[in-house]
């Protein structure tokens, strides 16, 4: 799974329509408590594994997206949220998969709570372990 988490994080950081927004505060798991907004906030929320033939592992996972904003941009908001799927609009290649694809379950809408804007997107990855 580590390696999959490692591409994510490449591929979201090598997206120019998302860092144009968040700059390079993309986290796994929790931002950092004095980042300043906008960032994202990317997790795993279920993984399970599945052992195929030959020695392939077919990884099933469920992963949020979560961008935070201090501002009442609702149109941002969305811009960040396409960024994201930009980003996984094509299969990623982790090191010791033949691939891991990502498709948008859900898309959130704007959310006002502690003095921020939120969006939270869902994903399903599908990924083979070879």
């Amino acid at each position: 799974m580590k390696a999959i988490l490692d591409a994510l994080k490449t591929r979201l950081a090598a997206t120019s329509s998302l860092t144009a927004i968040v700059s390079t505060r993309i986290y796994l798991e929790q931002g950092q408590a004095d980042a300043s907004l906008p960032l994202l906030v990317y997790r795993p929320t279920a993984v399970a594994t599945e052992e195929l033939f030959a020695g392939v592992t077919l990884y099933r996972a469920t992963f949020t997206f979560q961008v935070f904003f201090d501002n009442s941009g609702s149109q941002t908001i969305h811009t960040a949220s396409d960024a994201i799927q930009t980003a996984l609009a094509t299969p990623l290649s982790p090191t010791g998969f033949d691939r891991a694809v990502f498709v948008r379950q859900s898309r959130g809408a704007p959310v006002f709570t502690d003095e921020s804007w939120s969006i939270l997107d869902e994903y399903r990855c599908t990924a083979f372990e070879v």
